[in-house]
């Protein structure tokens, strides 16, 4: 019987990281090098150079190079992406996407820590932290919190076996953009897992001020924070040329593919990574994100 968050080898093969880099997910070969472990491999043991990945975290939002946010998210954190369950790979994509696509914002640390998630240790038994997917991210609760509620899985089942290696081999510039690999649960002392200014900023309160607007009065839902970036084609955690508000049609470079995806699959994508519950027929935005000729907004202080 595994334990829940140890590992247990990896379930990855060619066929894998062939489709993620066909949904440009992974940059061509030039750029990253990426392989399946050993068959018999339990836990990583990645060669110099090479970082721990996830195909679970693809197919929810992350991209390479990985976002700054996210970087820099990790390293406040002091967090590797085995740390990251695959439902909070969804909420920092969806939070990314509000911050973005609805705010015409970068997304920051103090409007996430500060405001609206809290963050918890997850054990695997009694006190003793899981290897994988320890770092769990809470909702704040109480009706200040304007940040609409998503309804996660209950969980995904062995997402840790879908781990691989990636590479960066390009010269002058790191394609990867991820952390060090580095074993076991997340490192200590964990001081920062408890931030949360005594007081935010004048531009972050003018921002959560918007957010109630939009979430009381212009309908927005917590769906649409998914349906967003998968109707988009884009993927909220990878490093892109311009924020998705900033978006155009279907030859913007942020996206993944210049086709439009159906609103079937649409729904049937944002139902296997989350609990929404779309009906693939008759699914709607609530509040549909801004866009180049669509332009949010703007906002006085």
């Amino acid at each position: 019987m595994v334990v829940v968050g140890a590992w247990d080898g990896s379930n990855v093969h060619e066929d894998h990281i062939t489709f993620l880099r066909q949904t440009r997910r992974l940059p061509g070969e030039n750029y990253v090098w990426a392989r399946p472990p050993p068959e018999m491999e339990i836990s990583p043991v990645p060669q110099d150079g090479e970082r721990v990945v996830f195909q679970s975290h693809f197919i929810r939002g992350l991209g390479l190079p990985a976002s700054d946010f996210l970087c820099a998210f990790l390293q406040f954190y002091r967090l590797q992406p085995h740390h990251l369950t695959p439902n909070m790979v969804v909420l920092l994509s969806a939070f990314v996407t509000l911050c973005e696509g609805y705010l015409a914002i970068l997304p920051t640390l103090e409007l996430w820590g500060g405001e609206l998630f809290y963050t918890k240790l997850s054990t695997a038994v009694k006190n003793e932290a899981a290897q994988c997917g320890a770092f769990i991210m809470v909702r704040r609760p109480g009706a200040g919190n304007c940040f609409p509620a998503i309804n996660l899985t209950q969980s995904v089942k062995l997402w840790q076996r879908s781990y691989f290696y990636v590479k960066n081999v390009h010269l002058d510039h790191d394609f990867v953009n991820l952390p060090t690999y580095k074993a076991g649960p997340p490192a200590k002392p964990r001081t920062n897992w408890t931030f949360k200014p005594k007081t935010l900023s004048a531009a972050s309160t003018i921002v959560v001020a918007r957010l109630r607007e939009m979430t009381e009065s212009e309908g927005l839902k917590a769906s649409d924070l998914l349906t967003t970036f998968v109707v988009r084609r884009v993927l909220p955690l990878q490093t892109r040329p311009h924020m998705i508000s900033r978006m155009s049609g279907h030859q913007d470079p942020c996206r993944m593919c210049t086709k439009e995806m159906p609103d079937a699959e649409v729904a049937r994508l944002v139902n296997f990574i989350s609990n929404c519950k779309l009906s693939e027929g008759e699914w709607q935005f609530g509040k549909r994100s801004y866009s180049r000729a669509n332009p949010p907004p703007a906002v006085s202080p």
